[in-house]
This record gives structure tokens, sequence and C-alpha cells, in this order.
């Protein structure tokens, strides 16, 4: 089955022809080239990538990347290989299958719930499948290559959110649905800066500062649920009044655990140069508080290395997307190396949350600690 579908795609592919004006994004050290046959796609992606868009490229982009509307392809990786998710987290969602090509390893991975289908390779990835329907998905494959990259360069994947507060820059982590992304925009209240909402390169500076820590992001919008909009007045008109008072009518618990996405774009809802590509990592603050705990919100500081127990809300795989510098792909249910990043990142400053999960008092308390660093 996988040379017949891997001859069906390069046979598509040779007969389908693209818009004839592609997109490129520029991010420290990697730029991407984006086309597609899909005009309706790449305005989305135009609008969408803006802050990082790069109007009129005079060189050739580190990597290009396709993708294709088309509906052929769909069901084509049922019977392959399912991707064990993280703990925490059920249903199906990605299906793999290796093959050899051009002397190399690649990675056909297929979205069980969208249908659409990822070539994944050195040269030139590939979407396939109602793209339109699902922009967010190309989104994350394009963004993916960037983290990939700097992967294969040395640098930590967190599971955080960062930005730039009084010019230090801050991680926030936590379990999912600890309210990272809701902490952080209320945050970027009193902050200068946005760098990434949900994944963060974490790597020690080498050149300009050494021994100090960077962090990079990624150039996507915050995809926020309703609990985090409708106490936020900054969020307040990504939804109507009348759904809003909806809202606030459900039970608390109800409300946060409620799954609707929106996209918080930050350059619209802050300032104009909100999102920042990267900045200097001076501490983490560290969600380790309960919706159910009858105790007060508190700040602790540590490190990793004195609680290391913290360390399991900083881990994130790169998933079945990441292949090294010799093109090795990460293996099913392969976890981070926690003594890496133990080591790496062990003695910078954690600002620990305990107790109730109180918003407004987290802020207070970590606009304080942020005045020792």
């Amino acid at each position: 089955m996988p040379s017949h579908l891997i001859s069906d795609l390069k046979h598509y592919i040779a007969s389908e022809a693209l818009e004839p004006e592609s997109i490129t994004i520029a991010l420290p050290g990697f730029s991407i080239e984006i086309s597609s046959n899909s005009s309706s796609l790449l305005k989305t992606l135009k609008i969408y990538f803006k802050p990082v868009l790069v109007p009129a490229p005079i060189t050739a982009p580190s990597l290009k990347v396709i993708a294709y509307e088309n509906d052929q392809f769909i069901d084509r990786g049922i019977q392959w290989q399912d991707w064990k998710r993280e703990a925490g987290k059920s249903g199906r969602k990605d299906s793999f299958i290796d093959v050899q090509e051009k002397n190399e390893t690649q990675r056909l991975i297929y979205k069980v719930k969208t249908g659409v289908l990822f070539w994944q390779k050195s040269d030139t990835p590939v979407a396939i499948g109602p793209v339109e329907q699902h922009p967010n998905q190309i989104i994350n494959f394009i963004l993916t290559q960037y983290l990939n990259e700097n992967l294969r360069q040395g640098w930590l994947l967190g599971h955080a959110a960062g930005l730039e507060i009084h010019h230090k820059g801050i991680a926030i982590a936590g379990l999912s649905g600890g309210g990272k992304s809701t902490l952080m925009l209320h945050l970027l209240e009193y902050g200068e800066h946005f760098i990434s909402n949900d994944r963060l390169l974490l790597n020690a500076q080498e050149t300009a500062r050494p021994g100090y820590f960077w962090m990079r992001g990624i150039p996507k919008q915050p995809r926020i649920n309703p609990g985090t909009i409708v106490h936020n007045a900054r969020l307040h008109k990504l939804i109507s009044q009348e759904r809003r008072q909806e809202l606030l009518a459900l039970p608390t618990e109800t409300l946060r655990q409620l799954e609707e996405k929106y996209d918080a774009d930050v350059n619209t809802l802050y300032h104009s140069n909100c999102f920042k590509p990267e900045a200097e990592l001076n501490a983490f603050v560290i969600l380790n508080w309960a919706s159910d705990s009858v105790d007060k919100t508190q700040l602790n500081r540590t490190t990793l290395n004195q609680s290391p127990k913290l360390l399991e809300a900083i881990l994130k795989s790169p998933g079945p997307f990441y292949s090294d510098s010799d093109n090795v792909f990460l293996a099913n249910q392969t976890q981070p190396d926690a003594a890496d990043y133990l080591n790496r990142l062990g003695d910078i400053p954690c600002f620990e949350l305990t107790g109730r999960i109180d918003f407004q008092k987290a802020c207070a308390l970590v606009l304080d600690a942020i005045q020792t660093l």
C-alpha cells in the first residue's frame, strides 16, 4: 500500500498546477516558502502570517512547503499505525507509516479526524487533503518545520507560553487546561511582547551573553476557550455580548472545561508589534494549582533542580513529524530526555503557583516576583 500511495502522490503532484503566487515567511535563521493550488488557502495564510511575511523575497527560502486542496487521498491512512497520544488525551488523532524513498526514510502522517495527509520529507514537505477547511492544520505543519530545524540545532522543546514583561522573558508551563494561555494573556496587559502560546524553544545563549538563556516562539495566535475570554475585558470582542452572558451563566467548572476555540490575534488585540519571535529567558512560571483547592493562591520561588517534579510541566515530545539531523524519525512513544532538560535548565528561577486557581492574584504575585530577577 505505501508504494502505491507514494506513486499516486507523485502522479498527482506532477499533474496538478499550483497558483502562480506563493508566500514566504521569515523567522530567526529560517525562512519558508508556501505554495498551493488553492488561492483561498494562500489568502488565509497571508493574513495569518502577516507579522512575519516577506513581501518580496530576494533570497532563496530555507525550505519550501506545498499544500494541495484535494479529496482523493481521504481514508488512505486508516490502516496505519496510530501515534500514541500524550497522557490524559484520548481518541485517534494521527496515524503514520514510514517509507524508503530517494535513499532516505520519509514519513506519511494522516490526520484521522480531518482527512489531511502529510508527506514529511527533507525536500519540500507536502500536505494534501481538505486544506481549505482545515487551515489551522496547515499552519501547524508549516511551523513544525521551523521547530524541527531548531531542535536539530540542539534547542529543547518546551510545552509553555512565553512573553516579555518589563524586559524579562517569562515562560509559563502547566498541565493541559491549567491556564497557561489565560495567565499569559492577563500578564500581557503589563508586558511588552508575546513570544509564544503553547510551544517554546529553549537554549543557552552562547554568543552575546554566555550562560544566559534564550527562548524562541512561533507566530501562532493563541487558540483560546470561552473561559479565557469571558473574564478578560481585552478579549470580549471575540464573542458577542449575548454569548458572553450565556457563558457566565454556566457553572464555573463547566465553563473552565468548555472546548470552543477562538483565535486571539495579539497584534490586533494588544498592539501592532506585540509578537516577538525570540527573547531572553529569565524565569519559568509553573502552574501547580487546582480549581478545587481550598488553599489560597501562593507563589514559591524555586528551581527545577530543587523541585524536579515541576519538570513534567515543561517536557514536550516533538511528535511524529520530527526527524533528527541524520533523518531518523522519532519512534512512537519516545519520551523527551528529562535528564537533558534538567541538566540544561535546572538553575533557571521557577515561580511555582500553588493553591486555588486565581488569575488576578497570580498576576500580582508574578509581577512582584519579576522585580526580584
